[in-house]
């Protein structure tokens, strides 16, 4: 398979760069960093301050709030994108289910390296993103209050 190829395939599977082309999911993957997780390995802390979101390449990462697993997300699922929009402490921990492989951008690498179009493009797609989870979340509450 070519990286062309390959980047289409990221273009389609995963939900942050639905719309964008095979370049520019290359583009920003080369922008960003590629991390590696070994089983049990925190991603990151809840209360934590940080300004990244990951992108499960390889590999589950489970959600952690106060020692309760509330999701795990799996190859192509997105987390992490609060703090780039709301600059507040991370609402979960997040640690590697399995071993994993994670992409990682940072708010900085968004507003300056990525050209303007594209970015507006990723955050569209991310607010997309919390958009669904907040309806999961409000039918899950309609739920509980029955």
């Amino acid at each position: 398979m070519s990286d062309m190829e390959k980047y289409k395939k990221y273009a389609e599977a995963i939900q942050i760069f639905h719309g964008l082309t095979p370049a520019e999911v290359e583009y920003i993957l080369q922008h960003g960093q590629v991390l590696r997780f070994h089983a049990g390995q925190t991603v990151f802390h809840q209360g934590q301050l940080g300004t990244n979101l990951f992108i499960v390449l390889g590999g589950r990462v489970a959600l952690y709030n106060k020692n309760k697993q509330i999701a795990v997300m799996q190859v192509g699922d997105a987390f992490g994108e609060m703090a780039v929009l709301n600059h507040k402490p991370r609402t979960a921990t997040a640690a590697a289910a399995v071993d994993s492989k994670l992409f990682t951008l940072d708010e900085r690498q968004i507003n300056s390296v990525l050209e303007k179009h594209l970015a507006v493009r990723l955050l569209l797609n991310i607010i997309h993103i919390l958009s669904e989870r907040l309806e999961v979340a409000n039918a899950t509450v309609a739920q509980l209050n029955k």
